[in-house]
């Protein structure tokens, strides 16, 4: 993954790189690279939460990990570095040697800035690095910070007029996640639900993974009596919370899902996926279950169902449900690998 700072290359000055991979080979080839390519000012480490440990330390320019790793992915340590205010602008880039489309998806869904595939190319690779580096860099001004702070004291006094008329004046000056989010809030108090849907959404627009924005808006939505709505974007907060491990919140608002009563398909999937993650496959394998008698005919709830298997040390059981969901679905490749593993004994 490469993380680079929007600035022009300037001669006189380093731009530093953050290198993270766990294979030593391709650790010193891209180092290499990077260097052929003048950026000489290059950190290496072998993992992920070292990455993480030493991004905290150091304000790096670039950092370029890998997608697989040990303990925490590349794709993991993106999703965290998002999560972070520090490095919420920061362009990020992910190296793997392929890309699956469900790849693919994972990572625009995480705000990846690009792909890189090994082995390198060193053409490709500089052109990337300077597209980013010479795009403008975007600066928020301080009289906008200065005017949401003084927004949100309103807030706090519950002076709710004053407070939207001091955070619609902001908009003049810098446009921000946070600031839809509180406007939306605002709006929620008066009971203006469309309105503060209308400012929850641009808060997701300007940050994809503001899960506290989906479940806002999911709680506007049912306000309003649109329970669909309202279950679709409590859902995307619930995924949200889960890629981001917190586990405790996504747990209530899949349950609050359930109390809604509609499609609870996914609803139930998730779950499966929520306690597999937290160590309890009994309860994981009730939800997958229940997720397949409700459409039999889904081939992931029938993979996962065949992971949680595997989990517990039943490869019997697992390749039952694999086949299930390759016949479903016979260019499911990775239920095929799975299927091929447990066949050659190396799962």
């Amino acid at each position: 993954m490469i993380a680079c700072n929007p600035m022009k290359v300037d001669p006189m000055k380093k731009n530093s790189f953050l290198i993270v991979n766990n294979n030593s080979i391709a650790l010193r080839e891209l180092s290499d690279i990077m260097k052929y390519l003048t950026y000489d000012d290059i950190h290496q480490t072998e993992d992920a939460n070292s990455a993480w440990t030493m991004m905290r330390i150091k304000p790096f320019d670039c950092v370029i990990a890998a997608w697989d790793m040990p303990d925490m992915t590349g794709l993991a340590l993106l999703r965290v570095a998002r999560n972070d205010d520090r490095f919420f602008n920061i362009p990020f880039f992910l190296t793997d040697s392929a890309f699956t489309k469900v790849k693919v998806i994972q990572a625009g869904q995480s705000g990846v800035t690009g792909l890189l595939v090994s082995p390198f190319d060193v053409k490709n690779i500089k052109q990337k690095i300077d597209t980013i580096m010479n795009a403008p860099k975007k600066e928020e001004p301080s009289e906008a910070v200065i005017a949401l702070e003084k927004g949100m004291k309103l807030v706090d006094s519950e002076n709710y007029q004053e407070a939207i008329k001091v955070l619609e004046d902001f908009t003049a000056k810098g446009e921000t996640a946070e600031y839809y989010y509180n406007l939306g809030y605002l709006k929620t108090s008066e009971e203006k639900y469309n309105e503060a849907i209308e400012a929850f959404q641009k808060a997701t627009q300007l940050d994809r993974l503001f899960a506290k924005a989906y479940e806002a808006m999911g709680h506007a939505y049912q306000k309003l009596g649109k329970q669909d709505e309202a279950q679709k974007y409590l859902q995307k907060a619930a995924d949200i919370y889960m890629s981001k491990d917190n586990m405790q919140v996504a747990e209530e608002i899949l349950n609050e899902i359930l109390k809604i009563g509609k499609n609870t398909v996914n609803v139930y999937n998730s779950l499966g996926v929520l306690y597999r993650k937290k160590g309890d496959p009994e309860t994981a394998l009730k939800h997958y279950k229940k997720a397949i008698k409700v459409h039999p005919q889904e081939p992931y709830i029938l993979y996962n169902i065949g992971r949680l298997y595997l989990d517990i040390k039943d490869p019997v059981q697992a390749k039952k449900y694999f086949n299930m969901a390759i016949e479903i679905k016979p260019d499911f490749e990775d239920a095929k690998e799975v299927l091929n593993a447990i066949e050659l004994g190396t799962v």
